[in-house]
């Protein structure tokens, strides 16, 4: 052993290997470290947040980007695109459905809150009996502040896979990113519903 300790080709062979090492660490260590913290969703296993009426928010990994499937707004087409900028929680919902019509006040009442340049409310009348009955709803719960979006074909739905159950509310962020969603009823005028979008705003 001691011979070998006093050859030259041991010792480059040795260093060789330990430079090698250091390098491999080095690639590796920078694939796997965030390149711009800035750029992730401040949400990001931030389960701090998954709490009380939001205990049933499940994050998207990794986070999915919203479909390019267009839904109307007084009867002109749009997508998700056209709210880039700002963080969106699109709202499916019915007015079949008993839990949707209990929910939507607390979104109107979110949208009053936080709704502006950078937030909005995005609730979508899944609904084949058509915008006409949908308001007619709306209406009737005194939802002042909610936009009426309209997916009566359910083609928006089905593409983000919301047509079997609603309600379900899906939380994007300014790059339209999906943060996450959940699906069935909750209150969304509660603090921790506030705490978890604004979370998301930019």
């Amino acid at each position: 052993m001691s011979s070998l300790l006093k050859q030259p080709r041991f010792w480059l062979l040795f260093w060789g290997g330990l430079g090698a090492a250091f390098l491999l660490y080095v690639i590796i260590s920078a694939s796997v470290s965030p390149k711009d913290e800035k750029s992730a969703s401040a949400l990001d296993h931030d389960r701090s947040l998954i709490t009380g009426e939001m205990a049933d928010f499940e994050y998207a990994f990794p986070p999915r980007g919203a479909p390019e499937i267009a839904f109307s707004h007084k009867g002109e087409d749009m997508t998700l695109a056209d709210f880039r900028g700002k963080a969106v929680l699109v709202n499916f919902w019915a007015t079949w459905c008993a839990p949707c019509l209990k929910e939507l006040p607390s979104l109107d009442t979110l949208e009053a809150d936080l709704g502006g340049k950078k937030f909005e409310v995005v609730a979508i009348a899944a609904d084949p009996r058509g915008p006409e009955v949908a308001r007619q709803f709306l209406d009737r719960l005194g939802i002042e502040h909610l936009k009426l979006y309209a997916d009566p074909d359910l083609k928006f739905a089905f593409a983000i896979g919301g047509a079997d159950i609603l309600p379900v509310s899906i939380l994007y962020d300014a790059k339209g990113q999906e943060v996450g969603r959940l699906v069935g009823e909750a209150d969304w005028s509660a603090p921790e519903a506030r705490r978890l979008v604004e979370s998301a705003l930019p």
